[in-house]
């Protein structure tokens, strides 16, 4: 693709972009819910709950079987197409002019991810909005509308996602990344935080016992490291490799994890402070929070998620959730919680609102 068809402001790109609005994109990726992907996803995320990975724990269960985790979706796809190029040719658009970054999701969850099923996403752009930011200027934020349906055509998760397309500024955007108490923080290997993870499993956590203002138990995911990009990388999203063609293209020798694994490129094109992780990635951290504290018995039903800043390899960080709310609405109990997720300078890089039902007594 010759340089001169790129696209190279953002505003030539909003008004290329808004002629595909509504448009269903051609793009529909599949992967069946084994139970060799549903735990490599678990490998790929840090969520070790026995609930997706053990049959004889889920057959105990109210499941009887082995489900997906909620987020599952993800290893079917991130769901960002539509949002990152709505229906431009993707060729014509190049992080050399455009970064896009991935801003957050607006998650519905409607029914369970059996065992077997094969899951299904379709794509269609949704509407554009401009933003001014301090620090790099006009955004584009650009939403994706996607539907993830079983080989039933049963409709199992809707996502509105939010993708983020701005100017290259040719620097790197730093921020707050120094712990604020240096000598108590120090780097933790995630590894064995998986392992040692606690959850409420199979014991019922009723809504009656829910009290509002309450913390829930925070979720150490440890030091950001390159095996842990790797891990979500092809656990999550699969292994592949790259053609000469892309590669020249964006200037980097190796792509991997979408040029994540090149420091350099993530500099150059993506203005990061270093290699640095995928915005789903902490929004399966902040579901998995909630899906430890709800237990077996609980079903999350939406989850409300902003990326603000970037996971940078060399981060630490700690999800922490509160109760905000419980309530009754359609015969169900429910209960809001407030999640986020700082990094070693208190910063919160990702936060978020989950709705879940619980058990009650009666």
């Amino acid at each position: 693709m010759a340089t001169d068809n790129l696209i190279q402001t953002i505003e030539a790109f909003e008004e290329e972009y808004k002629k595909g609005v509504g448009d269903l994109l051609p793009y529909r990726p599949t992967k069946q819910a084994s139970l060799d992907n549903i735990r490599r996803f678990g490998d790929g995320v840090g969520d070790y709950n026995p609930l997706w990975r053990d049959p004889d724990h889920a057959a105990k269960s109210r499941y009887q079987m082995i489900t997906a985790p909620p987020p599952f979706i993800y290893g079917v796809s991130l769901g960002v197409i539509a949002g990152e190029t709505g229906a431009i040719d993707r060729a014509r658009v190049s992080t050399a002019y455009l970064p896009v970054n991935y801003a957050g999701a607006e998650i519905e969850f409607h029914r369970p991810i059996w065992l077997g099923d094969r899951i299904t996403a379709q794509e269609q752009v949704g509407p554009t909005m401009r933003k001014e930011s301090k620090r790099i200027g006009a955004i584009a934020f650009n939403t994706g509308l996607v539907t993830y349906s079983n080989q039933r055509q049963e409709v199992v998760t809707t996502v509105k996602t939010l993708m983020a397309r701005y100017q290259n500024t040719g620097s790197t955007l730093e921020y707050d990344r120094e712990p604020k108490e240096a000598a108590h923080v120090q780097h933790e290997a995630a590894d064995p935080l998986v392992y040692e993870r606690e959850r409420r499993g199979a014991e019922p956590r009723y809504w009656e016992d829910v009290v509002e203002g309450d913390d829930i138990p925070s979720l150490k995911k440890g030091t950001y490291t390159v095996t842990e990009l790797f891990l979500f990388t092809h656990g999550v999203l699969g292994t592949g490799r790259s053609p000469r063609a892309a590669l020249e293209a964006e200037g980097s020798g190796d792509l991997g994890g979408g040029g994540r694994f090149d420091e350099e490129h993530a500099r150059k094109r993506r203005n990061m402070p270093g290699q640095f992780d995928f915005g789903p990635q902490r929004v399966c951290w902040l579901s998995q929070i909630v899906t430890d504290w709800m237990g077996d018995a609980g079903t999350l039903k939406k989850l409300d998620a902003s990326i603000r800043h970037p996971n940078v390899v060399g981060d630490t960080n700690t999800v922490y959730g509160k109760v905000s709310k419980t309530y009754v609405e359609n015969d169900e109990h429910r209960t809001e919680l407030q999640i986020e997720n700082r990094n070693q300078s208190g910063l919160v890089t990702a936060f978020g609102t989950a709705t879940v039902t619980l058990p009650t007594k009666d």
